[in-house]
């Protein structure tokens, strides 16, 4: 490996990153909208807070996706890594995630606890700034859809990247 290429990510680092980050980012997406009508079952609109509200909600959404994501990104590239099908990365480059233990539950715990705790404020508090206080069943729909991917979108990289990093 060449000195650059020890200190930045290759172009096929990059190209599996973005892959498993759109492949997650779908089913995520999906997984969302399904949820999205499970909460708003019998319901002309949804709160922003309750016990059926957004606020409650962003927790087990942030918390369950990051945690599946984890588990299936860092399963799929210990496999792919052994069988030479992904690019490994030295440790020193696993990014701002690279830190976390090797045990993928103990990995994905953290991560889920981690942005739980820092994403569903921010995501409240973006909602308080919008007025939103409620939103009819379709508009909650849309923007369950929308979080999911988003939220795919922030977390996919640097969980991909750490899952590379040997």
């Amino acid at each position: 490996m060449s000195q650059a290429e020890s200190t930045s990510l290759s172009g096929a680092h990059r190209k599996y990153i973005w892959a498993e980050t759109m492949v997650g980012a779908v089913f995520n997406t999906v997984i969302s909208i399904i949820f999205a009508f499970l909460v708003a079952r019998g319901v002309d609109a949804v709160p922003l807070w309750g016990a059926m509200g957004m606020a409650v909600d962003f927790v087990p959404t942030v918390f369950m996706i990051t945690l599946v994501t984890t588990l299936i990104v860092t399963l799929l590239a210990r496999k792919r890594l052994a069988q030479g099908k992904a690019p490994a990365l030295p440790r020193s480059l696993g990014g701002p995630l690279g830190w976390a233990p090797r045990a993928a539950v103990v990995r994905g715990l953290i991560y889920a606890l981690l942005f739980t705790i820092v994403l569903v404020p921010l995501s409240i508090g973006a909602l308080i700034a919008l007025n939103a206080t409620a939103m009819p069943v379709t508009t909650f729909v849309v923007f369950k859809a929308l979080y999911g991917l988003m939220l795919s979108l922030l977390i996919g990289p640097p969980i991909t990247r750490a899952a590379l990093a040997r």
